[in-house]
């Protein structure tokens, strides 16, 4: 047991020596000095109290002048930075506990692995002797959480920074302002949060108060204000900084696909960022500022001709180029304020200055003048793709490419995970974080070789045991499901709804996108244009599924394990799963029949599928050979009926971009063709349906 305990820490350290013996004590008795002092106390008190809730058993810590838990840090750091030393070295022995760290933000680190190592014992609690020498892989490991689409309460992110102090990831990305909101206090522009908010933003107070709190758990916080592109909020409270001859009137406004850019042939634009900046700059005290960048329409400034002029007379053959002179611009400012930016690939540019930092996101693939730039990594990490843990375990950082055969020479500070809020708030926010951001977190911070054997092997079971730490720690990401259920449905919503919930999984948010897409231009041509939510009020059953059903997973498990030994109590098992999971789907789809909510979402239509695809398992089932038996054969007609009854329940997108009439005609056939539900055990039984074909 005491071997486990070392083997389950997340995110594994870098060297663990265990060793014969335990150390037990009654009580932590503290002893240390030094400026860090209070900081490693109050870290000392949360994790004492997450033990007290996680066991049941209070956890006394005393701060004494010698004591059986020593603490030696030498450099104290108020605000923490980029090049922060988080490596320490921890010894438990039969004379107590060692911690050594060069800076408190190490002391900190250790203190999480602490956290996870310490168990009931008869005498009170007890730690495995071992000897640890830990220290990231990457210097920059972190969440980026968008307020702007829904705005997040204080509390929420506070809570996040909780998770993150466990999972010992460093920086908060703190995207402030899009089209849908500009959510912070400026007092040079006032009418950016009065305007641009629509009510809801931080004060400066309010950031302050949340700096803080990061900066005592050694988690930087970088701002991101998006410009030219995704600056709605900025243009409505704003109109002379657009580009347009007619400037958005509406936060949030869309034209086509993106949005209108500001215009960056003005001089009057760059006082006003200058001005922002510098106010911005004596708010957050990290030395890195995101300026976006992303996803730029250029179609205003085609249309605007006082641009055209401007490039002209400038040399600016290409709108690309255009956007590569105001990036230059913005970074210059950025920087004269004590600065250095960072900016979304799309800004990557002959133009743009080799000091500013490129932020990673969407291709995988990069022009060889990449290696000009340091660089920062979020492709692979986006949450809101609901890839499931393992998925996102499995992508490293530096799995990227560059064109034209040129080596991969690049710098890579890190990466970053990413919470776009299309479809979350402060309510969900937890579980659609945890616990797979703490597949990623060991990602960015545990050796690679470490992460591609011991690591995989035992991902799942080790992450269990971590995500009960975050929920010790106050996160809720194990019980948004049952509270959201009864949210929405009020009496209605009992345990069968949390089991139905429980086997379906979301779809992706580029699925939300496509059907937009998908009602916005198409039916149009055939209906009346409807009205379009373009983001969640997260009132709908699919905003409050975890991102992967565990539940599901590990039934895909058992159907594994079975087919390699046949073992019959295991099959027996399985057919008693999956006729369980039958009379609950066609339970649970007379309870959408009636409850109008649900009908609304086609959950019914869902519900009956679940009942569908567990038949097909069983059906599957009488036809895979107990080991050294034959089996009875499944016939072809019988394999074709069962594949075509499965088939619309198969995971995929609806793309509008390619063969589009035949997936019109095709697709549509689906049972949640525009809601996206994925009945989440399709995986498991599709697998015994094709070895239950093969094998007949």
């Amino acid at each position: 047991m005491i071997s486990e305990v070392l083997q389950n820490l997340m995110p594994q350290p870098a060297h663990v020596d265990a060793r014969a013996g335990v150390f037990s004590f009654g009580a932590l008795q503290v002893s240390g000095s030094g400026p860090a002092l209070d900081v490693v106390k109050s870290a000392l008190g949360r994790a004492g109290l997450r033990l007290g809730t996680h066991h049941g058993l209070a956890f006394d810590i005393q701060f004494v002048p010698t004591g059986n838990c020593v603490i030696s840090c030498n450099r104290f750091e108020a605000v923490p930075q980029p090049d922060m030393d988080e490596s320490y070295v921890l010894r438990v022995g039969a004379e107590g506990i060692a911690i050594e760290a060069e800076s408190h933000t190490g002391a900190l680190r250790a203190i999480q692995t602490l956290y996870q190592m310490v168990q009931p014992h008869d005498q009170g609690w007890c730690l495995p002797f071992c000897h640890i020498e830990d220290k990231p892989r990457f210097a920059w490991r972190g969440v980026l959480l968008d307020v702007s689409r829904h705005f997040m309460r204080v509390r929420d992110v506070e809570r996040l920074l909780d998770g993150m102090e466990i999972a010992k990831l460093n920086v908060l990305h703190f995207h402030l302002s899009n089209d849908q909101g500009f959510r912070l206090e400026s007092k040079v522009h006032p009418r950016l949060h009065q305007v641009g908010s629509e009510g809801e933003f931080y004060t400066q107070v309010e950031m302050r108060q949340l700096i803080d709190a990061a900066s005592a758990r050694s988690i930087r916080v970088v701002p991101e204000f998006c410009l030219p592109g995704h600056s709605v909020s900025w243009q409505v409270a704003y109109p002379d900084l657009s580009a347009s001859l007619v400037p958005p009137a509406e936060v949030g406004e869309l034209r086509e696909i993106f949005s209108v850019p500001v215009d960056p042939t003005r001089e009057a634009l760059y006082r006003f960022v200058d001005a922002f900046v510098a106010e911005m700059a004596a708010l957050f005290p990290d030395p890195y500022f995101h300026t976006g960048g992303d996803e730029v329409n250029p179609k205003a400034w085609k249309e605007n001709p006082e641009i055209a002029r401007f490039m002209a007379a400038q040399g600016l053959a290409t709108y690309r180029d255009l956007q590569a002179y105001f990036t230059g611009r913005y970074a210059q400012i950025v920087r004269a304020h004590g600065k250095i930016a960072i900016g979304w690939e799309e800004i990557l540019h002959a133009q743009v200055d080799e000091n500013v930092l490129i932020h990673l996101w969407k291709d995988g693939v990069y022009p060889k003048e990449l290696a000009r730039h340091r660089v920062l990594v979020s492709w692979n990490y986006y949450l809101d793709l609901q890839q499931p843990a393992q998925w996102l375990y499995e992508k490293d950082p530096m799995d990227f490419q560059l064109t034209d055969g040129a080596s991969l020479d690049v710098e890579v500070l890190g990466a970053e995970m990413a919470n776009w809020s299309e479809t979350i708030d402060g309510g969900n926010l937890d579980q659609r974080t945890w616990p797979r951001g703490l597949a990623m977190a060991e990602r960015f911070w545990s050796p690679r070789a470490y992460v591609e054997a011991e690591g995989r092997q035992r991902l799942y079971s080790r992450l269990a045991i971590a995500s009960g730490l975050l929920t010790s720690a106050g996160l809720s990401h194990e019980t948004h499901l049952a509270s959201a259920m009864a949210s929405l449905y009020g009496a209605e919503a009992g345990e069968d709804f949390c089991q139905f919930a429980s086997l379906v999984e979301p779809a992706a948010y580029p699925f939300v996108r496509r059907r937009r897409l998908l009602l916005e231009q198409l039916l149009p041509k055939l209906f009346k244009p409807p009205v379009v939510q373009r983001y969640s009020d997260l009132r709908r059953f699919v905003d409050h599924l975890p991102g992967e059903s565990e539940v599901a997973r590990q039934f895909s498990e058992a159907v594994r394990v079975f087919l390699e030994n046949r073992d019959p109590v295991q099959r027996a098992a399985l057919e008693r799963q999956l006729r369980d999971w039958q009379t609950l789907g066609r339970t649970m789809a007379m309870h959408a029949s009636h409850v109008s909510a649900m009908k609304r979402e086609g959950l019914h239509r869902v519900a009956l599928g679940l009942a569908t695809v567990a038949r097909a398992g069983l059906a599957a089932l009488p036809h895979l050979a107990q080991s050294g038996s034959m089996p009875r054969k499944m016939g072809r007609l019988q394999r074709l009926f069962w594949n075509w009854r499965l088939w619309p329940y198969a995971y995929d997108i609806f793309y509008l971009d390619k063969d589009l009439l035949r997936r019109i005609a095709w697709e549509l056939r689906k049972p949640d063709v525009l809601n996206r539900h994925h009945v989440a055990i399709y995986p498991g039984v599709a697998h015994l349906l094709k070895v239950a074909g093969e094998e007949g």
